[in-house]
């Protein structure tokens, strides 16, 4: 029986907490059980009466084939920079899929997501790796995702639209068809995002407008 780590004990890791258990009752077959958090604030859990701890820092983690994980950090500059060092020492990452989210049958998954309760992916929909799709958030048929967006809770990405790596969506932003947002772009929660983005900006707004570019 290999053990899931889950990295970061954040809100977002303990709510990941929650669904690799929900995942866990739903399917007991499933060859992994829950071992607890690394997190490099080694007392960020002290206020919980949690049953799982922080076991020690990210960076003094050790990658073992005894291990399976999963990344519960929101921001895609940091939790890519934390995936792709797991990744080339060996780590295997699996799917955390809620049992109350909605997969495709015609869907492709890559690896580290996690697709939280009430979600939908329609038909058709690619997600690349390390993938939040929130509650409530729906991906229409054809949409392709990057890796390492985070996508909040009420989203709205319609058909044909595409994400590029690292993009934020604030709640309740609504990506309108065959649009396209470039790497590393932030959507403002409420946005409705009517023409293609470009990298690196930060849009807010109905319409959504750009406020803030970023050279990377």
């Amino acid at each position: 029986m290999k053990k899931l780590i889950i990295i970061g004990a954040g809100g977002f890791g303990r709510e990941v907490l929650e669904y690799a258990l929900d995942m866990k009752e739903a399917n007991p077959q499933i060859d992994w059980e829950v071992k607890g958090f690394i997190d490099d604030n080694l007392a960020c859990l002290q206020q919980y009466n949690q049953e799982f701890e922080v076991i020690e820092n990210i960076k003094d983690h050790i990658i073992s084939n005894e291990n399976v994980y999963i990344c519960a950090i929101g921001d895609p500059n940091i939790k890519s920079a934390i995936c792709k060092d797991f990744m080339d020492r060996g780590a295997l990452f699996i799917n955390i899929i809620h049992p109350l989210a909605r997969v495709g049958r015609r869907c492709k998954l890559g690896v580290g997501n996690v697709i939280c309760p009430n979600a939908c992916l329609t038909t058709d929909v690619c997600l690349e790796d390390f993938i939040f799709v929130n509650c409530h958030s729906n991906c229409g048929h054809d949409s392709k995702i990057s890796s390492y967006c985070t996508i909040s809770p009420f989203c709205d990405i319609t058909g044909f639209a595409e994400l590029g790596k690292g993009v934020f969506l604030g709640s309740h932003a609504s990506i309108c068809p065959s649009v396209k947002i470039g790497d590393f772009s932030k959507i403002g929660a409420g946005a409705a995002v009517i023409s293609d983005m470009p990298s690196d900006c930060t849009a807010v707004g109905v319409p959504a407008k750009i406020v803030k570019r970023k050279n990377r």
